[in-house]
């Protein structure tokens, strides 16, 4: 008897837990707090603002404030924030911001309702991230500027000496620059190897931008340059909606990795913050993010072009995996271009 009493003593318990934290209860506790703050990497015009116009439109009374910056700076801002004590962001998302938030435990764990459609691999078992989009980066092109015959197939294509200043890549730090290039470079063909072939391309005389891999593709639609390395596959769907000739090329392995989106530790606006988070993970979110020609996370919304995601072989790098091995990278990366 007590056993059982005991046992429905816990599943009540879990029902309350659960019930407070549907998005109703968590609305009736985020108008109270009125705003979230979201630092984010998503591309603003496309994604990131309809996300943010849709939420408010669903739940008046909670503003989003979107403040749009790179994936280490958006984790420098949040660490930053916390050692002064005083946090201003409640929402964090990116590819690299993740592993530096962990680190410095400001990741506030949490598994929204809406998380069941994400696949396990883009989720994080203690619940202190999951994937809203996915990425990969490989080499895309102006095809206005480079011949069918020309497009570099291959990573030696690239050495070709026709291309010899003639290729653009960002210098960010992070997987989305060039230390990303050197990531999937190492990953696939080893530590000699990959630093032999490294050396060889050193000599092409790449262009470093200080911008992010979107600073890229813009100079490619604006034909400053005909090649850009490490770019996001998605970015050329994009580009040739707003009438561009950019192509990606299928450069195997291509480099992969997730934007995750979670919640700061000490966040000013919890409730609002669980209660965006819940709903950029759920189809109405991930629908926004795919009419913004991305990638979803969510099992449960197709891409609009699903060639985005399948038929190639990638290299996918986890926040865990970034966390252990991105300053190595890094290192190879200052070694190989100083």
């Amino acid at each position: 008897m007590f056993r059982a009493m005991s046992c429905l003593a816990l599943s009540l318990a879990a029902a309350v837990a659960a019930r407070a934290q549907t998005p109703e209860v968590l609305y009736e506790a985020a108008k109270k707090e009125g705003l979230v703050t979201w630092y984010s990497v998503i591309l603003a015009n496309e994604a990131a603002l309809p996300l943010a116009r849709a939420f408010e439109a669903r739940y008046p009374g909670v503003r989003v404030d979107h403040q749009r910056g790179n994936t280490m700076l958006n984790a420098q801002k949040v660490i930053d924030e916390a050692k002064a004590g005083t946090p201003k962001g409640d929402v964090f998302d990116g590819s690299t911001t993740v592993a530096p938030i962990i680190e410095a435990g400001l990741a506030d764990p949490w598994v929204p309702p809406s998380a069941a459609a994400i696949p396990e691999i883009y989720r994080d078992p203690a619940g202190r991230w999951n994937a809203v989009l996915l990425e990969f980066l490989t080499v895309g092109y102006n095809a206005d500027m480079v011949a069918p015959a020309d497009v570099p197939k291959t990573r030696d294509d690239l050495l070709d000496p026709k291309w010899r200043g003639k290729m653009i890549w960002s210098r960010t730090p992070g997987l989305t620059g060039a230390a990303g290039f050197v990531a999937n470079t190492l990953m696939d063909m080893g530590e000699d190897r990959g630093m032999a072939f490294l050396a060889k391309l050193k000599a092409q005389d790449i262009t470093s931008h200080p911008g992010d891999g979107h600073a890229v593709i813009e100079l490619l639609a604006q034909r400053k340059f005909p090649i850009g390395l490490q770019i996001f596959n998605h970015h050329t769907f994009i580009e040739r909606g707003l009438g561009h000739n950019i192509q990606w090329i299928r450069m195997e392995p291509v480099l992969s990795f997730s934007n995750n989106m979670g919640i700061v530790r000490g966040a000013p606006h919890p409730n609002a913050a669980r209660l965006f988070v819940n709903f950029v993970l759920s189809p109405e979110g991930q629908t926004i993010i795919r009419d913004g020609r991305h990638i979803p996370a969510s099992s449960a919304v197709e891409a609009l072009e699903p060639s985005l995601k399948t038929g190639f072989r990638v290299n996918y790098v986890s926040p865990v995996m970034a966390s252990e091995k991105l300053t190595g990278w890094q290192t190879a990366f200052a070694k190989a271009f100083p």
